[in-house]
């Protein structure tokens, strides 16, 4: 549950201007961030209503329309100037930061007349938002506000970008400068580089070496997601608000920052969003787990044969309760076809005895999520459903093939969500809606699948280490993402069923990604076996709580590289991946407490370690070139641990292989592992 705590003893500071405006008049309001260095400008001139934005006092935005019109020619006029101010901290259920400060100055401005609203404007330390709230006197016609005028016009001599080429393909940088519009069907599972009609969000764009910024939306809850277009270097958003709902909506919200990890750290997303709705959230409680579904046909070390069956769970969860993992997740087909209407999620298919495998599961203190379907959902009481599930003891669902981004689907799993939530159930979705920062209001929303889970589809490309960077930059700027990275086998999983593809990636860059990717819950996709080869790897991993005290970014470039530590009590972890052409660099510890010695264990790619695969990428590349995909041997899976000692201000080198990674584990001499 949030607490509110106001700081400077001020919880609401209201300042009462008011401006007569008219069409034919031109008026000006600046709005700056409480620390002074984001000044936004808006102006009404000629009925139009514009903001421009400046970074430490160079132009970044450009003047840029606001507001909802019956058609893009309609004046809007602005009747009042309303300015207010708010100071307050809240802590989350779980998140990168124990506390976030919600601090912002505000303006609002009414508009009068048939397209009566208010255009309700923010300006925080870490970015600007903004959203349009119609009167509700008014009765909502989609053709009073049909044309929402919202504009980005983003000012750089070279703005390079970076956005979602699907709901789950991050794109490699492109110079706006040059980019041209292209007639191509854009293929959701293929990489393309002209400019489509339409592009998701985030979009990031580095401006200079001074200033970055990245285009989202917070709030998306009664609403479709928006989208935008492209026209020179001004972007326009493309919204649906017919099925808008309510008379608010949702927040355009753009981060802004001098460095690209300042976007990482940004909580601009979910400041935006309303508080939490639950009283009692002791239940919640971010984790670990284990994953059946990429093991199907993995081999044990004493030739067991992974499968749908209660025997390949209870050896999951024998291994989860060795490792200390928190959780084990049944994936698809558990109940029978997922697709089939007629499968039950109530009822597990002959192979699998579920009460047993969730009683065994409690036993040893190990948490089980199961897998159900949209269509389980829209076809079997829910009520029905859960209170069985709460009589088993399962703590989690995985919602699958939503295929969300329309207002009656981001509602449908909202409302999933908030039925979790009564029968004290967590919550992930996948083929889901657009992240939005929702997880604040209902935090039994641990994760979405926004963002390329490793194996998936036989014919998406694979993620590159620069692309694995950039996805952090894109993706992870929306929310808490699953990437279910963490895969240890990797000379030899391309034999099994579900895994698809190669990963271009190293042991231990798999392991920095389950701290790096901004989650709730780490989905693991290999078997017990695989990590127990690797169990000083797996160390790592197993410790993570996947909730922090403190997030700080020590090092990052778009593409190139990033150095992420997270505080958790009194441990720190830190994870750090380079590109293909790997990195050498030291960690200066300052961020550590004066007087302490801490043990650090350092999980390192071995000196001759490389992500490559040489040879076709996926199973179906592989058809076509009438080769067979086989086990066989790389440098993917070298690595090399060890243990030091340390204090504030030392500095680690860090020596991270072509697409490699690195992590410590940090804690206070003779401290107690961490308690979560």
């Amino acid at each position: 549950m949030e607490l509110l705590v106001t700081m400077k003893s001020l919880k609401l500071l209201l300042i009462l201007t008011t401006a007569a405006a008219c069409s034919s008049a031109t008026a000006e309001e600046i709005l700056r961030s409480p620390d002074e260095k984001i000044e936004v400008s808006l102006r009404t001139d000629e009925g139009n209503v514009t903001y421009s934005v400046r970074l430490g006092g160079d132009a970044i935005i450009g003047p840029s329309s606001l507001g909802l019109k019956p058609n893009d020619l309609a004046p809007l006029e602005v009747a009042k100037v309303t300015r207010s101010s708010a100071d307050n901290v809240w802590e989350p259920v779980w998140g990168s930061q124990k506390r976030y400060r919600d601090h912002y100055n505000e303006i609002q401005l009414k508009v009068e007349g048939d397209a009566a609203q208010t255009i309700i404007f923010r300006a925080y330390n870490d970015g600007i938002a903004f959203r349009y709230q119609i009167p509700e006197s008014f009765k909502f016609s989609d053709q009073v506000y049909a044309h929402e005028a919202s504009e980005i016009s983003i000012i750089s001599e070279k703005p390079t970008a970076w956005f979602p080429l699907s709901q789950v393909l991050v794109s490699d940088a492109v110079d706006l400068n040059t980019w041209e519009s292209g007639n191509r069907k854009v293929n959701k599972n293929a990489r393309y580089d002209f400019k489509p009609a339409r592009i998701r969000t985030p979009f990031t764009v580095k401006l200079s070496e001074q200033a970055c910024l990245s285009v989202h939306e917070a709030a998306v809850v009664h609403s479709d997601e928006a989208w935008l277009n492209l026209d020179g270097n001004t972007l326009t958003v493309l919204s649906n608000l017919k099925t808008a709902g309510g008379w608010v909506t949702p927040w355009r919200t753009i981060q802004i920052a001098d460095k690209p990890g300042g976007l990482i750290t940004s909580s601009l997303i979910v400041n935006l969003n309303a508080p939490c709705e639950f009283e009692d959230t002791s239940w919640i409680k971010p984790g670990v787990t284990l994953w059946d579904w990429r093991a199907h046909g993995a081999h044990a070390d004493d030739g067991f044969e992974y499968g749908l069956n209660t025997e390949s769970y209870i050896r999951f969860i024998d291994f989860a309760a060795e490792a200390e993992v928190e959780y084990l997740m049944l994936d698809a087909e558990w109940y029978g076809p997922e697709r089939d209407p007629k499968s039950d999620p109530k009822t597990a298919i002959p192979e699998i005895d579920i009460e047993q495998v969730c009683a065994y599961a409690k036993s040893k203190g190990v948490g089980i999520w199961l897998y159900v379907n949209t269509k389980a959902f829209q076809n079997f009481d829910m009520d029905e459903t859960f209170s069985v599930y709460r009589n088993w003891g399962v703590v989690g669902i995985k919602h699958g093939f939503l295929g969300g981004g329309s207002h009656a689907k981001n509602e449908f799993s909202h409302n999933v969500a908030k039925k979790c939530a009564e029968y004290h159930i967590m919550y992930v979705v996948h083929e889901s809606e657009k992240p939005s920062g929702v997880e604040r209001t209902w935090p039994n929303i641990l994760s979405y699948e926004y963002v390329n889970s490793m194996l998936d589809s036989g014919t998406r490309p694979a993620a590159t280490p620069s692309r694995v960077i950039n996805n952090l930059f894109v993706f992870g700027l929306s929310g808490p993402v699953d990437r279910s990275c963490g895969m240890f086998d990797l000379d030899s999983y391309i034999t099994r069923e579900y895994c698809h593809r190669q990963i271009p990636s190293t042991v231990v860059s798999q392991t920095a990604q389950c701290l790096l990717f901004p989650s709730g819950l780490v989905t693991l996709p290999d078997f017990p076996d695989a990590y127990r080869r690797k169990a000083d790897l797996f160390e790592f991993i197993a410790q993570l709580p996947m909730s922090y005290d403190e997030t700080r970014v020590l090092d990052a470039e778009f593409g190139q590289h990033i150095t992420l530590a997270r505080q958790a009590g009194d441990e720190w972890f830190v994870g750090a991946l380079a590109d293909e052409a790997g990195r050498k660099t030291s960690v200066t510890l300052d961020f550590l407490e004066e007087g302490v010695t801490y043990d650090l264990t350092l999980y390192e790619d071995a000196p001759d370690a490389h992500y490559e695969y040489i040879g076709p990428m996926n199973k179906r590349e592989a058809m076509t070139q009438k080769v067979t995909l086989e086990p066989q041997a790389t440098r993917r899976e070298l690595y090399q641990v060890k243990k030091i000692t340390a204090k504030k201000g030392d500095m680690i080198p860090t020596v991270i292989a072509p697409g490699g990674g690195h992590c410590m584990w940090i804690r206070p001499q003779a401290a107690t592992h961490l308690t979560r």
